[in-house]
């Protein structure tokens, strides 16, 4: 099943909701009577068979931290806006653009304010070991280090030299997450809500591509049966079904059946990029 890149601006997550949404309704077969109508409370309204049914569209996103305490998406983010300007500065400086750097941070990536005399500190220390690099990679440890934030931040540097040159990190890397107690938070925190008048009420869990925003149901739907609170506070929402659309597949739960998989009906039926993004299920 994919996971959507969900942007910080309301016109990127409301186009990834629409994806998520036709997604999901090519994954059902679902035939609607008319185009979904986008809103709030819930986020689209679709008809199918003359009944109305409100869709509530939310990321799941894990509460947990690394050794700092900082929530593992808020390290996420600092690691995103860090590789941006790194991409700028690597544009600006012609020496390294066949310089592949791999950032291992003992924890969070600096902060904003950090940046320039970061990629300077970078800059500055594989210029001075340039003539001892390769197209293998080169571990750097921290008694190598003399600038003060590579000390402060970085566990170990990779560096070597190649054509298709990337700065990356050990941030996007990790244990993604089975499902767990976060599920049960979001059903009820969901279920206060107010939302308008439909026939039936669904809500669709949805993940990224961030370690922190990703679930892997290696037990299908023993997973889920197995999260405590979960169940108790599906059957006490508003909704009728609920989906959760993971990195391994789709997962329903419904007032009638409780938890199955979802397969798609019939994937040859659906566009060519609809059946590229359904390749996992």
């Amino acid at each position: 099943m994919p996971c959507y890149d969900w942007g910080m601006t309301r016109p990127t997550q409301k186009a990834a909701e629409r994806s998520t949404l036709d997604l999901l309704l090519t994954a059902l077969a679902l035939k609607v009577d008319a185009p979904p109508v986008e809103g709030e409370k819930p986020d689209f309204v679709i008809s199918a068979s003359g009944r109305s049914i409100g869709i509530e569209v939310t990321m799941y996103q894990s509460g947990v931290t690394v050794t700092t305490g900082m929530g593992r998406r808020k390290v996420e983010s600092a690691w995103e806006a860090l590789e941006q300007r790194a991409r700028l500065f690597r544009e600006s400086e012609a020496d390294l653009r066949n310089v592949n750097i791999g950032l291992m941070f003992k924890a969070d990536a600096p902060p904003p304010r950090e940046h320039p005399a970061f990629l300077t500190e970078i800059a500055t220390f594989i210029r001075q070991h340039m003539g001892g690099l390769s197209q293998r990679d080169t571990p750097f440890w921290p008694p190598q280090f003399t600038a003060p934030l590579m000390s402060k931040y970085l566990q170990v540097l990779y560096v070597r030299l190649t054509e298709f040159a990337e700065w990356y990190s050990n941030i996007r890397a990790g244990w993604v997450g089975r499902p767990d107690a976060t599920l049960a938070e979001i059903v009820l925190g969901k279920s206060a809500k107010t939302f308008r008048p439909t026939n039936e009420l669904w809500l669709v869990i949805q993940c990224s591509y961030r370690i922190s925003e990703t679930l892997l149901a290696i037990n299908g739907v023993d997973d889920f049966n197995a999260v405590p609170d979960l169940l108790p506070a599906l059957q006490a929402s508003p909704f009728v079904k609920a989906y959760v659309l993971t990195a391994t597949g789709l997962f329903q739960w419904s007032t009638a059946t409780g938890w199955d998989e979802i397969t798609p009906a019939d994937r040859e039926a659906a566009g060519p990029g609809q059946r590229a993004r359904l390749r996992h299920l």
